[in-house]
């Protein structure tokens, strides 16, 4: 089967896949609108909007497809124990920058999605080894690593930390820290790595399994998640409850993520990656998503300057929703631009040539 770079580390493989490549740049263009939103925050009022709707919805899809994506790269990727060092070293320092460009969501040592890629890269070898051992086939594997991470959130949502942005984002000291890195961060390796066994998963079946077993596979699972989707729906409307929301009492939720979640999550991911997988027009994603880390950086520098430019300008709902849309979309020119003008800048090239060092 023909691979491609790495989601997010960048590794060279004979061939690319322009249906990944496209994924990335779909899960970065969502990451960049999600974080948009939450910047110039156009739903803090009480109007109600269809666009709330849509931003809630795919946003919550986006970490959730980044980390499948980096999963489903790492079991194809045979990395050196120090390149996962000086790789893993990379992301933290940008999970830095990052905090830095966006003072107004992040302290400056706040545990984020590139730090949970960093413990990914560094865990590879153990999480990805029964993949990469013959004596169980990848649906046991996956099944039994997705049931123990239902049973692990059912019986210890206590130990998940606070549903309080304030209190997830808060690194006081060097235990809250590794706290928050492993289970009460905003992407904690714990239930987060779920994420990257099941891109582990997709990209084993589909080198080893036929097209039709494959086919069989995605059609039940997507046909699972709905059902239990429609259920616990149907189930928080007959409760007069909430259904998904950010945080708080509610079917599913994202800080901390509940089981729910996690499985509504994994439907979502697998229902993107068919779709993109099917839509060969959906190419012009492919230079965003070629540069994804490049982008998931940068995209924070506005936020650092105008962060507050809603309240200044007196922002209406209207207003705001346009400037989060088009904040989103100038990503797409923008990326191709930077690949074809000034493609050895890139911190996916930065990363690579510091790891061969």
């Amino acid at each position: 089967m023909p691979v491609l770079n790495h989601p997010v580390v960048g590794e060279k493989f004979s061939q690319r896949l322009g249906h990944i490549d496209s994924l990335r740049g779909l899960a970065v263009l969502l990451m960049i609108m999600v974080h948009a939103a939450a910047t110039w925050n156009p739903f803090s009022n009480s109007e109600i909007s269809t666009l709330a709707y849509v931003v809630s919805g795919l946003g919550g899809l986006a970490a959730p497809l980044f980390v499948t994506l980096l999963g489903w790269g790492l079991l194809q990727t045979e990395s050196t124990r120090r390149k996962r060092i000086s790789r893993a070293t990379f992301l933290l320092a940008m999970q830095i920058v990052v905090n830095l460009f966006a003072p107004h969501l992040f302290a400056p040592f706040t545990p984020g999605i590139l730090s949970l890629f960093a413990l990914l890269i560094i865990s590879e070898p153990i999480w990805s080894s029964p993949f990469r051992s013959s004596k169980l086939s990848p649906q046991t594997v996956f099944s039994l690593l997705l049931f123990l991470t239902v049973i692990g959130l059912y019986f210890g949502s206590g130990f998940q930390g606070s549903d309080k942005w304030t209190d997830r984002t808060t690194t006081a000291s060097i235990q809250t820290l590794i706290l928050h890195l492993l289970l009460t961060g905003t992407y904690p390796l714990f239930p987060w790595i779920i994420f990257a066994v099941f891109g582990a998963f997709i990209a084993k079946i589909t080198s080893t399994d036929s097209k039709i077993n494959v086919l069989k596979l995605t059609t039940a699972s997507i046909v699972f998640g709905l059902i239990f989707c429609v259920t616990s729906l149907v189930w928080s409307i007959n409760n007069d409850s909430a259904w998904a929301l950010p945080s708080g009492e509610a079917v599913l939720t994202f800080f901390p993520p509940n089981y729910p979640f996690i499985l509504a999550a994994l439907t979502g991911v697998i229902l993107l990656w068919t779709v993109i997988y099917k839509m060969p027009q959906v190419s012009f994603l492919e230079d965003t998503g070629r540069c994804s880390l490049s982008l998931y950086v940068v995209h924070f520098i506005p936020f650092a300057l105008f962060h507050k430019a809603e309240t200044t300008y007196g922002w209406s709902l209207t207003i705001s929703s346009l400037v989060v849309i088009g904040y989103t979309i100038a990503w797409i020119p923008i990326a191709k631009l930077w690949r074809s003008k000034f493609p050895s800048y890139t911190l996916e090239k930065l990363m690579r040539n510091l790891s061969e060092v």
